[in-house]
């Protein structure tokens, strides 16, 4: 199986790298911080997978989409590519500073369509894969201090219901996952109660196996996705009072 997983110096991004580390297996592994993904690239080796790691920004488009060339190239085709690296910043609208909010949007947006449409041709040419959108349970509803963040994870559900559209003629799959709160370097910095916190190997368990069935959208834990289907009918009033403003990168 030939992997691209974003986002693997930690967290989720990492956790999903190693669950897949396996012999027979070729992972592709992105990340911006050299000396983490080092890491990450060996103990994925020690458990038998073929690594193909690279320190990339995912707002460089050209450099992403070399990246993507260089791996089919080499591995000679590609099964699945995670878009999971993204970053979470609590709203800072008051400074007037466009800037700080549109580098969100480069990320979790711009970094997500760097990540993904480089490999379509190559799954158009082989007529299967798989695309892997890591969003969040924010995406479902605009939240009081992370309103950027929510909209740039609704932004990735709506991408990737309608490339789903798109690509399934050409024997291509979408996946959109919405986690809840987990267990990362993110999330450590929250200072608000975090309910139902899913620890990092079990979140990447449940991702792979929503992955594997080839779910369309999958949310969890279970709690949280009851929440994220209530969210649009919840009064803004009432959402206002209830959301604490803050870091909404542990969704």
């Amino acid at each position: 199986m030939k992997i691209v997983i974003t986002g693997t110096t930690s967290g989720i991004g990492k956790a999903l790298a190693l669950y897949y580390a396996q012999p027979g297996v070729t992972l592709g592994l992105t990340g911006r911080r050299q000396a983490l993904l080092t890491t990450t690239a060996t103990a994925c080796r020690a458990r038998g997978a073929t690594v193909v790691p690279a320190a990339l920004d995912v707002r460089d488009g050209a450099a992403m989409r070399a990246y993507a060339e260089q791996f089919v190239r080499q591995t000679q085709g590609i099964d699945l590519v995670i878009a999971n690296a993204g970053v979470g910043e609590p709203d800072d609208v008051c400074s007037g500073n466009a800037a700080y909010h549109a580098d969100i949007f480069a990320v979790n947006v711009i970094g997500l369509l760097n990540t993904l449409l480089p490999f379509i041709p190559q799954m158009v040419r082989q007529k299967s894969g798989q695309l892997v959108a890591i969003a969040s349970v924010a995406g479902f509803r605009a939240l009081p201090g992370s309103t950027t963040y929510a909209a740039t994870k609704a932004a990735g559900r709506v991408l990737m219901e309608g490339y789903g559209w798109e690509l399934r003629r050409h024997g291509i799959t979408t996946t959109t996952i919405n986690p809840g709160f987990v267990v990362s370097e993110m999330t450590a910095h929250n200072q608000f109660c975090m309910p139902f916190l899913v620890p990092t190997d079990i979140a990447a368990g449940k991702i792979a196996r929503a992955i594997q069935r080839r779910r369309r959208s999958y949310t969890f834990p279970w709690p949280m996705a009851c929440l994220a289907h209530l969210l649009p009918f919840i009064p803004s009033a009432i959402l206002g009072r209830l959301t604490p403003p803050g870091r909404p990168s542990s969704m």
